[in-house]
């Protein structure tokens, strides 16, 4: 992560495809309700390129990743956020953007 403002945090993730970098800004909020709920990852880079997405570039994460961290409260922490939640999300949705021509690599 880039930097901790009180509870947002701002940041930078990356996945490679086919051998190339593909990099976009990551900010998320730690709920009040922490560890209780899960932090909602948004990046702004990719927000109205894809519908798994919210406004403000917010990913959906209700469907698969909601029920996993409700069954590993309190365990799960923002790594398993990032890991189980980002990460596959970003897995699934690069290659379609790449595909549309939406984003091009670093």
């Amino acid at each position: 992560m880039g930097s901790v403002t009180c509870c947002r945090w701002t940041g930078t993730c990356w996945t490679f495809h086919d051998g190339l970098r593909y990099e976009f800004g990551l900010t998320f909020d730690i709920p009040a309700t922490y560890p209780v709920t899960h932090p909602e990852i948004c990046v702004p880079d990719l927000d109205g390129k894809t519908a798994k997405m919210y406004r403000g570039g917010k990913i959906c994460l209700t469907g698969h990743f909601a029920p996993l961290w409700q069954r590993n409260v309190p365990r799960f922490g923002i790594a398993h956020a990032l890991a189980l939640g980002l990460a596959p999300w970003l897995a699934a949705e690069v290659p379609d953007l790449i595909e549309r021509g939406m984003i091009t690599p670093v």
